[in-house]
């Protein structure tokens, strides 16, 4: 079968499948990507205009093949020249990482170890007397902002939204986020933000991210708007993916009593437990490339210039590669996820996001033997765009 929209699920007495994330989708994405595993792996989407993979052969397949570009996609903030390393392509993607690697290799991050740990406790000792928490808002999304600030050098910003007054920030229709391709994007409070500290790293040298980009500025490796980018992706990829690792890896946990009961007798489980829970619900949903050329996937022809989602999550339950993917088994082995993708764009601070869901959520189980939800599963809320997903808001009783 070749071309789009041939042979979508359209076999003999099959019915056709259709993929439009929607409020159906927010609640359990995994019904639908079952579905089109099953019956159309290589799906074209009409609503969406991309491709949809739900396979793990298939999503890790593209991510590492050089004829699917990154570019030009949001979260691009230039459009036509790359100056964020998640939407460049090789040559330039590794001149634009090489500068920060360092700061999120495996040694860096064991030596973080301990820093994630005090503001785990610190921020739990603040909110302990309470009783009942929202293990989201005082907590998940308290951590990783607090860590990424101080690795960058930068103060600790409020949270632009509370519970209370809205949403989170990506809180927003469930469909492929666009954006007007202008050349330039527009000047963003965040950017503001930024400037003002790398001209403070500029007057007084200090030894964090910023000063590593500048360092790179004044050597010619980085253009002043490819610092100010990298920056800008840096602490908002730092703070919001992580956030959600933690509150939807909680909340599998909390509804899942074996898994909960093993973790607190086996706290030496904690590691594992951590890239279980990364696989069962990760928060990022698709990585999309463009074909650059033809290219058959599965029997089916992408065709030069069409756009691709790699669904990541379906990848993650594909029983292919996962034994009894539905069950939350803290002690599998072999588990190559893609929560963090696969090829060069692995996500650079994976193995930082890791450690602060591991540190976060074990320190709560061990903590609190008595930790549990608060409300009736039921009533868990979701919010999310089509590219990440997570839970609003999660009552917990710590006693």
């Amino acid at each position: 079968m070749h071309g789009r929209g041939a042979g979508s699920g359209t076999g003999c007495g099959m019915v056709a499948v259709r993929f439009a994330p929607n409020a159906e989708w927010l609640a359990d994405p995994q019904a639908q990507y079952r579905e089109l595993r099953a019956q159309d792996p290589v799906h074209w989407s009409e609503e969406l205009g991309h491709w949809v993979l739900t396979r793990y052969g298939d999503v890790v397949a593209v991510l590492k093949d050089r004829r699917f570009t990154a570019g030009n996609r949001p979260p691009q903030r230039r459009w036509g020249r790359a100056t964020m390393m998640v939407t460049a392509d090789p040559p330039e993607h590794a001149r634009l990482r090489r500068p920060v690697t360092h700061r999120f290799s495996a040694g860096a991050i064991q030596q973080t170890r301990p820093r994630i740990q005090e503001v785990v406790d610190a921020l739990l000792d603040e909110v302990e007397p309470r009783g009942e928490i929202d293990a989201v808002w005082d907590f998940a999304r308290q951590l990783p902002r607090t860590i990424i600030a101080e690795m960058m050098g930068v103060p600790l910003e409020p949270p632009r939204l509370t519970p209370r007054s809205g949403e989170p920030a990506r809180d927003e229709m469930l469909r492929p986020p666009r954006r007007e391709e202008s050349s330039e994007p527009p000047t963003t409070e965040q950017d503001r933000f930024f400037e003002r500290a790398l001209e403070a790293h500029r007057a007084e040298l200090q030894d964090d991210l910023l000063q590593d980009l500048l360092a790179s500025e004044a050597g010619h490796r980085l253009s002043a708007e490819e610092v100010l980018d990298t920056a800008v992706i840096l602490y908002g990829a730092g703070q919001e993916t992580t956030a959600n690792m933690i509150g939807n890896g909680l909340l599998a946990l909390l509804t899942h009593p074996e898994a909960l009961a093993k973790l607190r007798r086996e706290p030496g489980l904690a590691h594992s437990a951590a890239d279980e829970l990364l696989r069962f619900d990760s928060p990022v949903h698709t990585v999309r490339r463009k074909a650059l050329e033809d290219v058959e996937i599965g029997g089916r022809t992408v065709r030069e210039g069409d756009k691709v989602l790699c669904m990541l999550v379906a990848a993650n339950h594909d029983p292919e590669v996962f034994a009894h993917p539905e069950q939350l088994d803290i002690e599998r082995r072999d588990n190559y996820h893609v929560a963090f993708g696969s090829g060069v764009h692995t996500c650079l601070g994976g193995l930082l996001a890791r450690a602060e869901t591991e540190i976060a959520v074990s320190t709560l189980v061990r903590r609190y033997p008595e930790l549990r939800l608060a409300v009736p599963p039921e009533e868990i809320e979701w919010t999310g765009s089509f590219v990440i997903r997570g839970v609003k808001r999660l009552p917990v009783a710590l006693r």
